[in-house]
């Protein structure tokens, strides 16, 4: 499995964004079955569809959701309570960090679930021990 996050989102379907075509790229390698099945959170989507609804154009969100929806391959993990508040205690145990609550719901879900990996672009992710594909460069 593979974690992906909302910086790996944008910049699949914003094609403004300076991550475009590397997202676009790594994006083959999950079609093929490469790094196994992606996975993502309810919290992931909706930072990506803040910032889209915030920055994109106006179809963008639209296309967002037909894309997730109409994915049998992506596998949604819906946010649990106990998830949320491990998540709260991860972010207030790293005071040395910018970490987000999303990002730190992702890490405590990606722990959960076993993922080592994550697709994005977001350095936290290696920073809280993941490894990141493609990364930044």
């Amino acid at each position: 499995m593979i974690f992906i996050d909302s910086r790996a989102w944008i910049p699949l379907l914003d094609q403004r964004d300076g991550f475009h075509r590397r997202a676009r790229a790594f994006q083959q390698e999950l079609v093929g079955g490469v790094h196994g099945r992606p996975v993502t959170t309810n919290y992931v989507l909706d930072e990506a569809v803040s910032y889209l609804r915030e920055r994109g154009p106006a179809h963008l969100v639209g296309d967002f959701r037909t894309i997730v929806t109409g994915s049998e391959n992506v596998q949604m993990v819906w946010t649990t309570p106990d998830r949320f508040w491990a998540a709260w205690d991860t972010m207030l145990g790293r005071p040395d960090t910018r970490w987000s609550l999303t990002d730190c719901l992702s890490f405590v879900t990606m722990q959960a679930l076993g993922i080592r990996r994550a697709f994005g672009f977001d350095t936290d992710f290696r920073q809280a021990g993941f490894e990141l594909l493609p990364g930044p460069g």
